[in-house]
C-alpha cells in the first residue's frame, strides 16, 4: 500500500519480510505502528480482519475512561476510526481495508501511558494527522510485494 504521511514523521523501524512497520515523530516523541496484510493470502475476510483487531482495540478498556468508535471511507475502501480516551499508552487506531483483499491498522502512541490531559495537545495533532490518512491510501497488486501475506 501507499499512502501520504507528515513530512516531519520518519520511518523508525522496518524488520525485513515483515507485515508492520513504525513511523516515528520525534517532535512528539510520538509513533504510528502501522499493520498491513493481504486478506486473501491469510485466509481471512475484512470483516474477520477486523473482529480480530477490534478485540485488540478494546484491550485498552483496562486503562481507557472510554472508547469512540467512527465509521470512516476514503475512495480506496472504508473502515473505523477509534479514539482512545483516558491513560492509555494508545489514544487513536484506524483500521482501513478494501472490504475485498486488504487490510491496514494504525496505531497512534507514545511509549509510557501519560496524563491524558498534559498530552492533549499532541495527542489532538496525532489524531488529526491519523484522519488526514485514509483519503491517501491506494493499494498495490500483491505481485509485486515481498511476501505472500503483507505489502
Amino acid at each position: 500500500m501507499r499512502f501520504a504521511y507528515p513530512a516531519y514523521a520518519k520511518l523508525h523501524f522496518v524488520p525485513k519480510d515483515s507485515c508492520w512497520f513504525d513511523l516515528y515523530f520525534p517532535e512528539l516523541d510520538a509513533y504510528w505502528h502501522i499493520t498491513a496484510h493481504d486478506l486473501k493470502a491469510l485466509n481471512k475476510t475484512p470483516g474477520k480482519a477486523l473482529e480480530i483487531y477490534r478485540k485488540l482495540i478494546y484491550k485498552h478498556a483496562i486503562r481507557a475512561t472510554d472508547i469512540m468508535e467512527k465509521s470512516i471511507r476514503g475512495p480506496a475502501g472504508k473502515g473505523f476510526f477509534y479514539k482512545i480516551y483516558g491513560d492509555a499508552p494508545t489514544h487513536a487506531l484506524l483500521f482501513y481495508t478494501d472490504s475485498v483483499r486488504y487490510a491496514l491498522m494504525i496505531a497512534s502512541y507514545f511509549k509510557i501511558a501519560g496524563q491524558e490531559d498534559s498530552l492533549a495537545p499532541i495527542i489532538d495533532r496525532m489524531e488529526y494527522e491519523l484522519l488526514r490518512i485514509y483519503p491517501t491510501i491506494t493499494w498495490r497488486p500483491v505481485e509485486l510485494t515481498r511476501t505472500r501475506t503483507c505489502f
